[in-house]
């Protein structure tokens, strides 16, 4: 009976480990995006390492070519993903600007199991720029504003924060690591929100809806950005939701490294605003009916004890740099709660 029990404990152990091979080899050899389910949920940085020629992706990143690259990154303890993908650069100031821009990374389509989305073709990295720990700095502030979108409205990308080794091939494989964060694909977002893309232009704010648009024209006030523009999907996605009885349009903002909030060195405002820095706020929205505007004040106001208690408890940040996050937005509020804040601020300059 013994020898039975001791015979069928191996068999079962073999069979575990065969199975986590099976998975491991899985895991390894397919075609994978990164997106499980609940990937931008998390507030944890990902670790991932990326190889490839780094110095020719730099001295060739206004001709936006691809490049190949090597990508790798742990999805458990047990299970790392190693693939190829490839690797392009992206924006319009910042890849002129930036030593090392944002890039797209593209990965190919294949079948994966139920919980792993797997129609996305390219995903948005946004990256360190330049080679210092302003600029690091600069992406933890960015990635906030996104996250502080978040908590206020779903009608949002999400994003998540990544640790990046960078080996560069064309420098004897050279490594070094900085931190970037990943903007969730456009076709995620729009599974999320039940919603369809629009990719056309022309679209005005009489066309979208108004109490969302007012929120997102709030949001911009309180981060200091008017690098936007509705009419020429400038920094903005447009979506309609599938619910036939909701018809407007809705504006998701993405690219906030102009606004005052980010504060880089390399930001200006729009030389047809009459404000000198971009930390200088000005509000680039409609004008609206006091109710409109007092409902969307209401819910900054709402999410007020979310917002800090997330910038209060994020890891990541430094001391300095999250002291002037909460300076920033404090000064915001305390313009909320001024009695002439409407007709003072809002109808001052709203079109």
């Amino acid at each position: 009976m013994k020898i039975y029990l001791r015979i069928l404990a191996y068999t079962l152990l073999l069979s575990l480990f065969l199975a986590m091979q099976n998975t491991l080899v899985f895991a390894q050899e397919m075609d994978s995006v990164l997106f499980t389910q609940g990937f931008f949920e998390d507030d944890d940085a990902l670790d991932l390492t990326l190889k490839f020629d780094i110095k020719k992706f730099i001295d060739e990143k206004m001709d936006e070519i691809y490049l190949p690259a090597s990508l790798s990154y742990k999805i458990s303890d047990t299970i790392v993903i190693n693939k190829q993908v490839r690797i392009k650069s992206r924006g319009i100031v910042r890849k002129d600007f930036c030593y090392f821009p944002p890039y797209f990374l593209n990965i190919k389509n294949t079948e994966l199991p139920d919980n792993i989305l797997s129609d996305i073709k390219k995903v948005k990295v946004v990256s360190h720029c330049k080679n210092s720990e302003v600029y690091n700095n600069y992406i933890l502030k960015e990635y906030l504003v996104y996250k502080i979108f978040n908590i206020i409205t779903d009608y949002s990308f999400k994003v998540r924060l990544l640790n990046v080794k960078y080996i560069d091939t064309g420098r004897k494989d050279k490594t070094v690591t900085y931190r970037a964060f990943m903007i969730e694909p456009e076709k995620l977002l729009a599974e999320r929100l039940d919603a369809l893309l629009i990719n056309m232009d022309n679209f005005g704010y009489n066309q979208t809806d108004t109490a969302i648009t007012t929120v997102m024209s709030l949001f911009q006030y309180m981060i200091g950005n008017t690098d936007y523009s509705i009419t020429g999907r400038h920094n903005l996605k447009l979506i309609t939701l599938k619910d036939h009885t909701k018809q407007s349009i809705i504006p998701i903002p993405y690219d906030f490294d102009f606004s005052g909030f980010a504060n880089t060195h390399y930001a200006k405002p729009q030389s047809s605003i009459s404000i000198e820095n971009v930390t200088d706020r000005y509000f680039y929205g409609m004008c609206r009916t006091n109710d409109v505007y007092i409902n969307a004040m209401n819910i900054f106001r709402e999410k007020k004890e979310e917002i800090f208690s997330f910038i209060l408890t994020c890891e990541y940040l430094d001391k300095k740099t999250m002291r002037q996050a909460i300076n920033y937005l404090e000064e915001f509020y305390k313009e909320l709660e001024k009695p002439k804040f409407i007709e003072d601020i809002l109808r001052n300059t709203c079109e």
